[in-house]
Parts: C-alpha cells; structure tokens; sequence
C-alpha cells in the first residue's frame, strides 16, 4: 500500500455515506481541483485514482481503463471559465448537505496536495471552491489542517 493511500485512508476516516451522484459530484470537483492548472501529473492521476475508488467502487484502485474512463468523462475544455463553471455544477449537485461540501473540500486538498506544487491557479481555485461549497474560513482552514495531518509522516 502506497504512502499516498495510507494517508488518503487517514484523510477520510469516518467517510460518511453519499449517494452515487452526491459522491460523483465529489469526485468531480477532486478532478476539477487537479485540472485547474492545466497539468495532469502523474502523483495526481495515482490520487485520483485512490479517491475515486474509495468514493465510488470497490474501495480499491480503479484499473487503468476505469480511470480513463473517468478521465475522458470529466475533461475540460476551455479554460478557468469552463472549469468554474463546471464547479458550479458540480457543487449544486451536492444538494446543499453540509457533510457532502465538507468532504468535497476535504478531497479537494487531498488532490492539491498529491503533486507537492502549489500553483497559483490552485490557490485562486482554492479561494472559489471555499466560496462555492459556502465553507466558512474556519471550516475550511480546520479541515486542511486535519488534511495536513493525514498526509505528514508521523515523526519518530
């Protein structure tokens, strides 16, 4: 089991239940979180991947023609325009349920966070998915802190 997966494991600990779209609709927006910068870096196909899988299947790792499946399906053309309205979206998808625009903001940060690059599209998407999910700044800040946690090596 990669570093990755064991810290996605940590990340999501406690994952609630969600319907197939509310859960499609969150791994939509891990996906748009990706995009965002116009590179599709391997670190980030291995986390999308994992997210996907424990969101929507088995649990385990999507086989290479299930993920590009959900590639091809979720591809954005366009832009910043066409990935912040596909956000839109997206976020309305999750019907308003708090606990589903937590964890879609959860898994958001696990994404950014899977290619150790922070861009300064990502920041910006940062900014409009926090507004988008209409987190407070607490919220979100305390949820990238448990992200934070998840994903740091425990010290020896």
């Amino acid at each position: 089991m990669s570093r990755f997966r064991v810290a996605v494991d940590r990340a999501l600990v406690s994952l609630p239940t969600f319907s197939d779209d509310i859960a499609r609709a969150i791994v939509e927006i891990a996906y748009l979180t990706m995009a965002v910068d116009g590179e599709l870096r391997d670190e980030e196909l291995d986390a999308f991947s994992v997210i996907a899988a424990i969101l929507v299947s088995d649990g385990g790792r999507l086989n290479d023609n299930d993920l590009r499946d959900w590639l091809d399906h979720l591809h954005v053309e366009g832009g910043q325009e066409a990935v912040l309205a596909r956000l839109g979206k997206a976020v309305s998808r999750l019907n308003g349920d708090i606990e589903a625009r937590r964890m879609a903001y959860r898994v958001a940060c696990l994404m950014a966070m899977s290619d150790l690059d922070a861009a300064d599209r990502e920041f910006e998407f940062d900014l409009d998915l926090i507004a988008s999910l209409e987190l407070e700044q607490d919220d979100a800040d305390q949820i990238l802190a448990d992200v934070n946690a998840a994903i740091t090596p425990p010290e020896n």
